[in-house]
């Protein structure tokens, strides 16, 4: 746990240390997962710990915990994906370099952002589902 600089190390310290020691301070721990059940899995009491990872973030994100910036970034990210007209109005240069502007900060500092395909997925799928 020192690495986190909480008593308690690994997924159940990523779940219980922000009630301990503070969401605000903490909140970081519940992100780090990639949520793919390996720890409720292998936990020997079966404890649905990404389960609980996911709300702890959904709290953080609820009590307004997420920078502004990111906030606004996924409600136009949302935007787009329920709007097929505006989803397909633009280029792919141009979304991956929106989305790459938005969530440099939060998601580009921990980890590598997605690429956009060449196409999109309608371009795709008129063209008989070839990539």
């Amino acid at each position: 746990g020192h690495t986190y600089n909480t008593t308690y190390s690994g997924p159940i310290g990523s779940v219980i240390s922000p009630h301990f020691r503070g969401m605000e301070n903490f909140k970081h721990l519940s992100f780090a997962s990639s949520l793919c059940g390996n720890c409720t899995e292998t936990c020997p009491v079966k404890i649905n710990i990404h389960n609980l990872l996911v709300y702890n973030r959904r709290d953080s994100v609820k009590n307004g915990m997420a920078p502004k910036y990111e906030r606004w970034g996924f409600y136009w990210w949302k935007k787009g994906m329920l709007n097929r007209k505006l989803l397909n109005m633009s280029n792919q240069k141009l979304k991956q370099s929106v989305f790459q502007y938005l969530f440099k900060n939060s998601w580009g500092n921990r980890r590598a952002l997605p690429d956009f395909p060449s196409r999109s997925f309608n371009q795709q799928w008129r063209s008989g589902n070839k990539a």
